[in-house]
């Protein structure tokens, strides 16, 4: 039973990292030619309009589609199918409201926010996202109903269609108005706007694409015998609320700590004596136009686990299969490090062959190589924010959120405003502020629901395997280097891919060479036993 439960969370997770990574390579396509005709200015334009987004998205949709999926999910296990119908119908009153609120209060407020973050140029930027707002609450709505049935397909899918449609608005839009505008000034502020507006036209096509999954597949989700629901439609908004709330407010302080961060680290680069009109906004636009959005891949990728677990440990605690609910976190846990691990140390490795390739042009460089090890810390506090939600010890996060946001502003005050540091003080911080909220949330975890981690498998072993990693790319990228007469694009673009194979096979052989990855890892995959047999025969793993 345990192991068909295992097999349902990793399915799932798979079928949302292959969503990831074809909604990242359309990403790519469309933030990696935007940089081109946008530059360094338009790229912060761009982010300050997101980021201002950013804070009401989130105060939006963290909450309510991680309550929804948990409590379909418990209703589900109960056999409360009329109680689920209800559920969807609920939070979907719910989000519209948000989602109507959110709208207005960013197209009304537009100049009014941008002049708070310092960068009045980004109010036609953040009126053009609003619209964003309401497609994108509406789509919560499904996608936390579809992840309580653990159906991760439909999130998927609108996940795909609303990259393609941010890819071919956005870009389409941006090109159109730096091709047509003469003056410099309008051409980038419209240029930025046209790009941000891709965003909105590209929750719309989400939305609509959750909505004909929905209608095509409604007939069959409520077959089947059905306890009779013990609560109405207010005692479920309640209980929605009452979980939303504080996973919201988790989310919204970190949120909110980072556009206090960006308005912060604009003012303190101007301390530390830099023009805000031009190298401050080029440093803030080089950090977050080039450095976070390859920082933030990996996160994006691995967040698929954090997603599958809620339903899957709310099902199995409301039915008080601790022993399920205990290996489930351990696994889960194991999966997320053995992943984030080797990306931050070859992140961090690879920093500026990966820029030079990307975007031939490598000022970014430091930040994204401190930037990058901050990625197996946020992988693992997403992941253990889920867990902790998914037993309904929402609470914690909250707090834990709050403690790490209130160090990262005090590290980057201090850290930005000094003139040999500047830029790089944001990513010290952003490290920092995550390695105390994921201690924090570890503390928890073992103390609440006695999770017991080894040292050995947890930290020692992994450690091991991506020091070899990160030692055989070093030599590698060392080599080629030491051939390289004159190194343009495609020499950093092949040494990057090269790098990432021979980084890739020594770590894959380091699993292995340390007993790392086990029988029971194995026969979580679909079709797990007959690969982990055959594994097995080749004494590759022990059982």
């Amino acid at each position: 039973m345990s192991e068909n439960k295992n097999q349902t969370f990793v399915k799932g997770a798979l079928i949302l990292v292959a969503a990831n990574i074809l909604v990242k390579v359309i990403g790519a396509g469309f933030k990696i030619p935007l940089t081109y005709i946008l530059g360094e200015e338009g790229m912060g334009l761009f982010s300050t309009s997101y980021t201002i987004y950013s804070l009401l998205f989130i105060i939006a949709t963290a909450g309510l589609p991680v309550a929804v999926s948990k409590m379909v999910s418990e209703s589900r296990t109960l056999g409360k199918l009329s109680e689920v119908k209800l559920i969807l119908k609920v939070s979907f009153a719910i989000l519209s409201v948000i989602g109507i609120a959110g709208f207005f209060i960013l197209f009304t407020f537009a100049e009014k926010f941008s002049v708070m973050l310092n960068n009045p140029r980004a109010a036609l930027g953040i009126k053009a996202i609003a619209p964003a707002m309401l497609f994108v609450a509406l789509m919560s709505a499904f996608r936390g109903f579809f992840q309580g049935h653990q159906n991760m397909f439909p999130t998927a899918a609108s996940e795909v269609f609303e990259a393609l449609g941010k890819l071919i608005f956005g870009y389409g839009l941006a090109f159109y108005f730096t091709s047509t505008i003469t003056n410099d000034i309008e051409r980038i502020n419209f240029g930025a706007a046209g790009a941000v507006a891709g965003v909105s036209l590209g929750a719309l096509l989400g939305f609509a694409v959750l909505l004909i999954i929905y209608l095509s597949k409604r007939k069959t989700l409520y077959t089947g015998e059905s306890i009779k629901a013990h609560r109405n439609g207010g005692e479920i908004a309640r209980k929605l609320i009452s979980i939303a709330v504080p996973i919201t407010i988790g989310a919204s302080v970190f949120s909110l700590t980072s556009i206090i961060d960006m308005a912060m680290i604009m003012r303190r680069l101007e301390a530390a004596g830099f023009d805000p009109e031009t190298t401050a906004l080029a440093l803030y636009g080089s950090y977050t136009g080039y450095a976070v959005p390859l920082f933030n891949m990996p996160p994006t990728l691995i967040s698929s686990i954090s997603i599958s677990v809620v339903p899957a440990i709310a099902g199995a605690y409301v039915k008080k299969e601790h022993g399920f609910v205990s290996d489930l976190t351990k696994k889960s846990v194991k999966i997320t490090l053995l992943f984030a691990l080797p990306c931050a140390v070859g992140m961090s490795t690879l920093a500026e062959p990966i820029l030079r390739a990307v975007y031939t042009n490598a000022n970014a460089a430091q930040t994204l190589s401190i930037l990058a090890i901050a990625i197996v810390f946020v992988s693992l506090v997403m992941l253990t924010n889920a867990i902790l939600q998914s037993i309904g010890r929402v609470n914690i996060p909250v707090v834990n959120m709050l403690l790490g946001g209130v160090l990262k502003i005090v590290i980057n005050y201090i850290l930005v405003a000094n003139p040999q540091i500047n830029i790089s003080g944001a990513p010290i911080g952003t490290n920092a502020c995550y390695i105390l909220i994921l201690t924090l949330n570890v503390f928890w975890i073992v103390k609440l629901m006695k999770v017991k981690f080894s040292l050995a498998e947890f930290v020692v072993k992994p450690v091991i395997c991506v020091a070899a990693m990160g030692a055989s790319v070093i030599a590698v990228m060392s080599v080629m280097n030491a051939f390289a007469a004159s190194p343009g694009r495609v020499f950093y673009l092949a040494l990057t891919l090269i790098c990432i194979a021979a980084g890739a096979l020594v770590y894959g052989i380091m699993l292995f060479v340390t007993r790392l990855v086990t029988y029971d890892d194995v026969l979580m995959l679909p079709k797990g036993e007959k690969i982990a047999n055959y594994m097995l025969k080749f004494r590759l793993i022990r059982r």
